[in-house]
């Protein structure tokens, strides 16, 4: 694996040792889980408004038909510890679940709080690998989103979009769904946040157009032209608007 793909951010918190049940359900459809976790995303979205306030938040809507997509493939770049709930309570009008590590249900409460506002783990077990393949698949054809971070790791104000693993792609091109590309990007402070954004910049969210996998003649040639198309559209996206970037081994601030 790449090394900028590894998981090497260290928040100072250690999980306990996470061991799932074979008959774990990773999209959970009880119906109480269902009427709590909505009360915990309506809640999320309320005490949100204040990080999103001090980081300088901004939602870019790029895609204009995206309410009426269903069932897709949620794809970002991974640059912050809050950036799922970002994503989730700006595509709120859509049950969207976010996928995570295993070992991220071994926080306690809150882990507990993640898996209400919809966080679904990747099991480690590839036993139970099967079960949330035939979960996820269920999942986009009852018409909601999953969002998959390609670069697996968490790696805060990174300044380029790095490489893509194809899993995420995977499950587009196998169940044949599009795929909503979505990319952070970072900006110079400006008016009042200049006050307290001295040392990092405010964070915009870019939702761009959906991208539709190519049918070609194999499977792998599909997943693998799907991640380099999306990767692409990403990446062009955080050099035309991030107020600085990496490229050809050194910092751009425009």
């Amino acid at each position: 694996m790449d090394q900028e793909n590894q998981h090497t951010y260290d928040n100072g918190f250690h999980p306990k040792e996470v061991v799932l049940k074979e008959n774990y359900k990773f999209y959970n459809n009880n119906f109480f889980f269902r009427f709590f976790s909505k009360l915990i995303v309506c809640f999320t979205r309320f005490w949100l408004i204040f990080p999103k306030f001090f980081m300088g938040f901004k939602l870019v809507d790029k895609n204009k038909n995206r309410r009426k997509i269903k069932g897709a493939i949620v794809i970002s770049n991974h640059i912050h510890p809050l950036d799922a709930f970002f994503l989730i309570s700006s595509i709120y009008f859509r049950k969207t679940y976010a996928t995570m590590l295993q070992s991220n249900l071994g926080f306690g409460v809150v882990s507990k709080y993640m898996r209400l506002a919809a966080a679904v783990p990747i099991p480690t077990d590839r036993h139970l690998l099967r079960n949330f393949n035939n979960e996820t698949r269920e999942t986009l054809k009852k018409g909601q989103n999953i969002l998959f971070y390609p670069e697996a790791a968490l790696m805060p104000y990174c300044d380029h979009i790095r490489n893509f693993l194809p899993g995420a792609f995977h499950y587009a091109v196998v169940n044949d769904v599009p795929i909503i590309p979505c990319c952070f990007t970072f900006h110079k402070p400006k008016g009042i946040y200049k006050l307290f954004r001295r040392k990092k910049p405010t964070i915009h969210l870019n939702i761009l157009d959906p991208y539709y996998p190519n049918k070609l003649e194999s499977r792998n040639i599909a997943i693998k032209q799907t991640t380099e198309d999306v990767h692409k559209l990403i990446s062009d996206c955080f050099i035309a608007n991030s107020d600085f970037y990496y490229e050809d081994g050194k910092k751009i601030n425009k």
